[in-house]
């Protein structure tokens, strides 16, 4: 397998750029620089951040919390900026969805029915999604939410600042996750809306259209989309990003795991915040052995990727002009 070269990801036309690692390693700051250099060169690109500490608005000292696209000033180029608050989100995605039948409907329904098979899952299920939504249906919102710039041809480049590892790993889970969920929600809103058509025409009421089940379609037709795009080479890379310190190259290792079986395609890892030499401190200098021996078993452990060394700043990486400092130094 050939290894790549930073320079040869911005010549890539990729449609996600995806950057993760451990808390603290300067992923936002890699994921801004990337998106900076790719809008300079021409490519029309939207930065997600998926970290709920709205670190890309601290990153380029800028206030994009409002959970719509805004476009950075003071950026040779286009790019625009998201970040994703997941209640927002989820508030979005609850309004498409709908409840799946009033409670009045419902206790009628169930009362003619009688023990009828399933009736018991079906129960109060509306309420039970508002007060104890299933595990992991945060990142699942806010992943719903990103499918929605998946297939727009507005952005050439979609940017994923994603929160630290162990949200990362989740993340990686949502396609699926979201495939099996919505396969259940659309049994049971299909077999819902058949009943209540039932229950209906026995009152002899009028039963509206219920586009519900078209809507969730759309929905699981899209995450069958974006699985595929994650998972194609041509289309999709994660970009990892580590500091030179063994708890860190620990839990890159084990993302790096979680990718494979994905079938993420990951050939880049930053190294970030190396320590120069200074004979003058005692304390830098061990620190810069120290790295430089980790460096050595960085690119053993991850022979198959491109290694990228970023020495560390003396001064916090923040703002426009900062960044696309860090972003001279990383490429």
């Amino acid at each position: 397998m050939a290894v790549m070269t930073l320079k040869e990801l911005l010549d890539m036309d990729l449609k996600f750029l995806l950057v993760g690692g451990k808390g603290g390693v300067g992923k936002t700051c890699v994921a801004s620089a990337l998106a900076i250099t790719l809008a300079e060169k021409g490519r029309r690109v939207l930065i997600i951040s998926t970290d709920p500490a709205h670190s890309v608005s601290d990153s380029f000292d800028k206030d994009f919390s409002s959970g719509e696209v805004t476009k950075v000033k003071g950026v040779k180029g286009e790019l625009y900026a998201l970040e994703i608050n997941p209640e927002a989100a989820g508030e979005e995605i609850s309004k498409a969805i709908g409840q799946p039948m009033e409670t009045d409907d419902f206790s009628r329904f169930a009362g003619m029915a009688g023990g009828m098979a399933g009736m018991e899952e079906l129960q109060g299920f509306g309420e039970d999604m508002k007060s104890m939504p299933p595990p992991g249906m945060d990142e699942a919102l806010s992943f719903a939410k990103i499918l929605e710039y998946a297939e727009d041809d507005f952005y050439d480049t979609v940017i994923l600042d994603t929160a630290p590892t162990g949200h990362t790993l989740r993340l990686l889970n949502i396609p699926e996750f979201l495939d099996s969920f919505l396969g259940r929600m659309l049994r049971m809103k299909t077999f819902i809306s058949n009943a209540m058509t039932m229950v209906k025409s026995l009152f002899g009421g009028k039963q509206d259209k219920d586009r519900t089940v078209e809507t969730l379609e759309a929905m699981k037709e899209k995450v069958i989309i974006a699985r595929d795009q994650l998972m194609d080479p041509d289309k999709t890379q994660f970009v990892k990003v580590m500091i030179p310190t063994m708890m860190s190259i620990f839990e890159t290792e084990r993302l790096v795991e979680e990718l494979n079986q994905h079938l993420i395609p990951h050939s880049f890892v930053v190294v970030n915040m190396v320590n120069p030499d200074n004979k003058e401190c005692q304390y830098c200098s061990h620190r810069h052995q120290e790295h430089i021996k980790n460096i050595e078993y960085i690119k053993s452990a991850f022979s198959q990727n491109e290694i990228i060394s970023v020495e560390a700043f003396d001064r916090e990486i923040r703002g426009l002009k900062m960044l696309q400092q860090f972003s001279e130094a990383l490429f």
